[in-house]
């Protein structure tokens, strides 16, 4: 009995560990950028899954926010684009901090630089974090990049001596398939179903 039990604690420790992997897929901080540009990090997946992932958005200087002189971040994932928004990181109106456009795998974000509001030309930080994103077996490519926002209402591009940005921390953590997690239960069921069997045994032949 002592033995199933072992075995038991080792495969339940195991089916939870394994699926747990994580990894810094890029550690970063990339080279301070100019808007208008875009950075990418590959990684490869074994298999088509589910992925958490999270990262750390620098801004320097004035990367501006909702107003007159807009910048505009995005990310995509294989070329889909996952999340666009724009940050007062520096520069900004007096009133917000951030302004969701397209968010839909539910990103959450805070700014642990407490960037506040308004211009203050001291730039500021944003961390991200997405509890799935789904990765395809082989390579995946994420891509970030910062648009600054021209024609009539806007500024346009303003220049490295005005606002720059870069990213950092890149992690990417697997995250179980409900048919993963399926698998699991039943291992577990007949784990149990066999030490109980033999239990039962061991009481018969006493």
């Amino acid at each position: 009995m002592r033995n199933v039990a072992a075995w038991i604690t080792l495969t339940v420790i195991s089916l939870f560990c394994a699926p747990a992997r994580a990894a810094i897929v890029y550690s970063g901080p990339s080279t301070p950028m100019v808007t208008d540009t875009s950075f990418s990090v590959d990684f490869y997946s074994s298999n088509a899954i589910s992925s958490g992932l999270s990262f750390v958005l620098n801004g320097y200087i004035s990367l501006d926010g909702h107003n007159y002189f807009e910048d505009d971040f995005r990310l995509a994932l294989n070329g889909t684009q996952i999340f666009r928004g724009t940050f007062n990181l520096g520069g900004g109106s007096d009133e917000t901090q951030a302004v969701v456009y397209s968010n839909p795998l539910g990103a959450t974000f805070s700014n642990p630089t407490n960037n506040g509001t308004g211009i203050c030309y001291c730039g500021g930080e944003q961390q991200f974090s997405f509890a799935s994103i789904p990765l395809v077996a082989g390579k995946n490519t994420l891509t970030v990049s910062y648009e600054s926002l021209g024609g009539d209402y806007r500024a346009g591009f303003q220049g490295a001596k005005d606002e720059l940005w870069s990213i950092a921390d890149v992690n990417v953590s697997a995250v179980p398939e409900p048919s993963t997690w399926a698998m699991m239960l039943l291992g577990f069921t007949g784990l149990s179903f066999m030490a109980y069997r033999r239990s039962r045994l061991r009481t018969a032949a006493a």
